[in-house]
């Protein structure tokens, strides 16, 4: 099956806009772990844009953002792939029962908005980086 790359990277890309600005209402309405979600989402759906303009083939299904990370074509730091790998935390503990009343107690207003300015950091410099 032949994939549309230029259709397919601006859906992922819009997605992520979508997510990125989503998270940002969720922070104002102080909805903190919804939030960081949202967050790692738009990272996710930006990742999976870069990996379908670097492969020319959909994206895997996976939420991973290292493994996403490492099929972009984009050469990243071990900070940046720290930064990753903590931003995992937020899509697996806002959404699973069983490590969600820690999250919530450690997502307070602080914890989510220098998180949040972390992920808006990151985001904006795969963009730069990938001139996406």
């Amino acid at each position: 099956m032949s994939v549309d790359i230029a259709k397919t990277v601006t859906y992922w890309l819009e997605s992520s806009e979508y997510d990125l600005d989503t998270g940002a209402t969720l922070l104002r309405s102080k909805k903190f772990p919804y939030a960081l979600f949202f967050g790692h989402l738009a990272i996710e759906k930006l990742l999976k844009a870069l990996v379908v303009k670097h492969s020319g083939e959909h994206a895997p299904f996976s939420h991973s953002l290292g493994m996403l990370a490492a099929r972009t074509g984009i050469e990243f730091s071990e900070e940046r792939m720290d930064q990753l790998a903590e931003f995992m935390e937020f899509h697996t503990e806002a959404r699973y029962p069983d490590a969600k009343m820690e999250f919530y107690q450690k997502c307070t207003k602080d914890f989510a908005q220098l998180k949040y300015r972390e992920i808006k950091k990151v985001y904006k410099w795969l963009r730069k980086t990938s001139e996406i």
